[in-house]
């Protein structure tokens, strides 16, 4: 499968398939002025502006619902991290935040610039 070079070189450093974003899921596909690549364990978003970075999990669901790259967040500007309690990734346009609120209760925190 053909992808952007800046995807490739995620993909590797996130130990390809044997990784943890697993095996590709669909093709490549131009979104904005970037693209995406969609894999098992999530989706690495790339633009010549912010590079190459994935997004997961709940994050990865609710920064789809906001209407991805193309949406008011943007394209992501670094990985997701891990953070007390939770994750979060931040965008071009702001931050969404998945926090425990214990009991087995999480939360989404949508933070725009």
């Amino acid at each position: 499968m053909e992808v952007e070079p800046a995807v490739a070189e995620k993909y590797t450093e996130l130990g390809g398939e044997n990784g943890t974003l697993g095996a590709a899921t669909g093709p490549q596909e131009t979104v904005g002025d970037g693209v995406a690549v969609p894999f098992e364990g999530g989706t690495i978003y790339s633009s010549e502006a912010t590079g190459a970075h994935v997004v997961q999990g709940e994050i990865l669901r609710v920064y789809t619902e906001q209407g991805g790259p193309e949406g008011q967040f943007g394209f992501p500007t670094e990985d997701e991290t891990e953070i007390p309690m939770g994750w979060s990734s931040t965008f071009t346009g702001g931050t969404i935040t998945w926090t425990d609120q214990g009991g087995g209760e999480y939360a989404e925190t949508l933070t725009p610039n």
